[in-house]
């Protein structure tokens, strides 16, 4: 498959992972999609470097999310993707982390359209999900992914020190489950009423099949009607 951005070719993909044997078995697949695979070995000092090394090197991405070792990087793969997102510089996460880590991975959700399980990132992921990529870029949304302004009600907020999170139910996705997500998506200017107003609109993709698909942002205030909630 031919994969163009603004008119351009996509072939080289730069490859940002830790550890030597998944950088080489990426490689492999990247080949087999018709791609050029772009490895970086050495350590990145900052994700401004990172950024920079990648748009200087290539036309798209795939980035390993937990780098085991503060030599090689000291940020996050999901954080990298998702500034690559927003600059429309097709990027996917691929990672062991999407369960264990999800809080984290939640911060920069809606700015990753594509999250594979480490060892699955087969050619036809690859060149799937940068094409997935390319039609967002272009306001083309798969149903999965399509945000959609929706009520939000705060159930509980836990504010733990390190990362404080909150429980909340989304009517429009499912009205019997309860989520969770990092407090610090909704503005700070709306924190300090979620206790006696806890009902907000945000943008969420309802339509994701799993709560871990699930992103929240633009964030408002949901006046509250009469009668009962």
């Amino acid at each position: 498959m031919l994969l163009t951005l603004n008119d351009k070719p996509i072939k080289r993909v730069a490859v940002v992972n830790d550890t030597a044997a998944a950088r080489d078995e990426m490689a492999e697949n990247i080949f087999e999609a018709g791609l050029e695979p772009v490895i970086h070995s050495s350590r990145l000092n900052s994700i401004d470097e990172c950024i920079a090394t990648i748009t200087s090197k290539a036309e798209a991405a795939i980035l390993e999310h937990h780098f085991k070792s503060d030599h090689y990087a000291n940020f996050m793969g999901a954080e990298a993707v998702a500034r690559l997102y927003r600059q429309h510089f097709p990027s996917l996460l691929v990672t062991a982390w999407a369960d264990a880590d999800i809080d984290n991975i939640r911060l920069f959700r809606r700015y990753i359209p594509v999250l594979v399980e480490s060892g699955h990132a087969e050619s036809e992921i690859i060149t799937q999900g940068f094409k997935q990529c390319i039609n967002e870029f272009e306001n083309h949304y798969s149903p999965d992914r399509r945000p959609w302004r929706t009520l939000i009600r705060i159930e509980e907020i836990d504010r733990v020190p390190i990362l404080p999170m909150v429980y909340a139910l989304v009517p429009g996705w499912d009205p019997r489950k309860i989520v969770k997500f990092p407090l610090s998506l909704i503005p700070e200017n709306l924190q300090p009423t979620l206790e006696t107003e806890p009902h907000l609109f945000a943008k969420v993709n309802i339509g994701a099949a799993h709560h871990d698909e699930l992103y929240f942002t633009e964030f408002e205030v949901a006046e509250k009607p009469g009668g009962e909630w």
